[in-house]
């Protein structure tokens, strides 16, 4: 029986650089919303972009004035990102490898859809753990209501482990980990993804 996670990140050691290169341009609407995030983070704020793969979005934010670390569990995507001048640290997104309550911003794009769905509920309530309390939350990830291997498209034998979350589910988890939902809506590139910007209420 494989292991979805330790599977999912041999795959993205494999396809790195192909990767950083197919994905480097994000969308007009992942733009706005990565926009919306950096503006709810106080100037300089500490964030933490779990799932960084290649660093796209982590050096775009430290353009912003933003203090950023990258997390990835493919030792090749964090190598690209170190490579582009974004602090990379090797870690698991379900358990992020950073102090309790250190974080003014918690960034995830295209990351939660490769964990297990029974595991949601306990890597959200991680995430929360991270956060200061008012720290922001940008989270865009795939939505729908199945869970499954997915090949990688022209990569013989090389597949991921996605999961299509539904997102009143998902809202619901979040508001139970401690988050108060700002925002939240849907955009249809490729795939549809699930965009929600929240903030850590006082516990």
């Amino acid at each position: 029986m494989e292991d979805p996670t330790s599977t999912t990140a041999a795959t993205y050691d494999h396809i790195a650089p192909a990767f950083a290169a197919n994905t480097e341009r994000p969308d007009a609407g992942l733009q706005a919303f990565r926009q919306r995030f950096a503006d709810a983070v106080p100037a300089g704020g500490t964030v933490a972009d779990l799932g960084c793969g290649p660093g796209r979005d982590a050096a775009w934010l430290g353009e912003r004035g933003l203090r950023v670390v990258g997390v990835d569990r493919s030792a090749a995507m964090t190598g690209l990102a170190a490579a582009r001048g974004v602090p990379a640290v090797l870690g698991d997104l379900r358990r992020p490898p950073v102090a309790p309550g250190s974080l003014a911003g918690l960034w995830s794009v295209a990351a939660l859809l490769h964990v297990p769905a029974a595991e949601t509920d306990a890597t959200l309530r991680a995430w929360s753990l991270t956060l200061r309390t008012g720290g922001v939350l940008g989270l865009s990830t795939s939505a729908g209501d199945s869970e499954g291997w997915e090949e990688v498209p022209s990569q013989a034998g090389r597949h991921r482990w996605f999961v299509h979350r539904d997102p009143g589910a998902l809202l619901r988890l979040l508001h139970a980990a401690g988050f108060d939902t700002v925002e939240h809506g849907l955009n249809t590139a490729g795939r549809t993804w699930l965009s929600v910007l929240a903030i850590k209420r006082e516990v």
